[in-house]
This record gives structure tokens, C-alpha cells and sequence, in this order.
């Protein structure tokens, strides 16, 4: 971290890919080998698809299907470019936890209110919110998560996942 150049009178709400409450949580089951980030690394706080080899994940889907999960911020991450003093990306090869319900913090990519869906872009996993059983954002899927506490673009927001197997899952 760079020196100090500001001071903050308040804590963050909370951080992305952190979880945002004490109640159940869910997560993605992996094979033997786990869960392992692909070549370009996965993005925390955005939503993660399985690959299909069964083992590496992505922020962006082989085809417009649902995310696995929610990547979790359960980690020290590397900080691999030269200078930089912060880093949200798990690199190729790490370990990567897909969370499919609970309360985590995340950023969106729109104004986002309590109860509305929360959707995924298939370009890179972030998220944008709309009204629940409305029209899914072209080049977006939906998460099954849900919007608890919102908050105007680029800022911290608590989404929301069942905690509850999925009918004809095999979770």
C-alpha cells in the first residue's frame, strides 16, 4: 500500500466478495481437485461460471446459461502488477470458492434497490440489477440472487441467494 493520502471518518458498509451477514451461506460443490482459476484469473465480488472440465472457472460462461456461484473474497489475492497497491483478481491457478447463496457484499453496474433481481454479465461476471421477473439485460443472466440492501451505481450493496437446494439440483 501507497502512503497515506486521505483519512476516512467512517468504515466501509463492507468489501466485495465479503460476506455480509452471520446467516447460512451455500456453496458450489467441486470435485476432488477444486474449484481453480483460468488463465486470465477470476475476478472476486462478480459472479463465476465452471468450465467444462469441471474445475476451472471464469467470469464469463461457455454458453448464456447461469452462473455457478458468486466468487467469494476468502483469500489473500497477489498483487502482480508492477506498482499496484490492490488487486480483486484470484490468478490462474488459485483456488476459487463459488458461493450460490447467503448475503455478500457486491458492486453493481446500476442503481440497485431492495428486492429487484440481480443479473450477471456474460462478458466478465459483473453485476446489474432490474425488477424481479422483468426483462434480463441484454448480455446478462439471471443469478437467482436478489438486491437486500441497495445503493446507488459503483457502490456497496448486500446481495441475497437461497439457501435452500434447488429443486433437481445436484447440490
Amino acid at each position: 500500500m501507497g502512503f497515506p493520502s486521505k483519512i476516512n471518518y467512517t468504515w466501509a458498509k463492507g468489501f466485495p466478495g465479503g460476506i455480509a451477514s452471520a446467516n447460512p451461506r451455500r456453496s458450489a460443490i467441486p470435485g476432488p481437485m477444486g474449484f481453480i482459476a483460468g488463465g486470465a484469473g477470476v475476478t472476486v465480488g462478480a459472479f463465476g461460471w465452471v468450465q467444462a472440465d469441471g474445475m476451472t472457472v471464469l467470469n464469463k460462461p461457455i454458453a448464456s446459461e447461469a452462473p455457478t456461484g458468486f466468487v467469494l473474497r476468502d483469500q489473500t489475492a497477489l498483487i502482480t502488477a508492477y506498482l499496484a497497491e490492490s488487486t480483486m483478481l484470484l490468478p490462474s491457478g488459485f483456488n476459487v470458492q463459488l458461493m450460490t447463496g447467503g448475503d455478500y457484499f457486491a458492486v453493481a453496474t446500476t442503481t440497485a434497490t431492495p428486492g429487484q433481481a440481480v443479473y450477471a454479465s456474460t462478458t466478465d461476471g459483473t453485476l446489474a440489477t432490474g425488477a424481479a421477473g422483468g426483462t434480463v439485460p441484454d448480455g446478462h443472466v439471471a443469478t437467482g440472487f436478489i438486491v437486500t440492501q441497495g445503493g446507488t451505481t459503483g457502490s456497496t450493496i448486500i446481495i441475497s441467494g437461497a439457501v435452500a437446494p434447488i429443486a433437481g439440483s445436484n447440490e
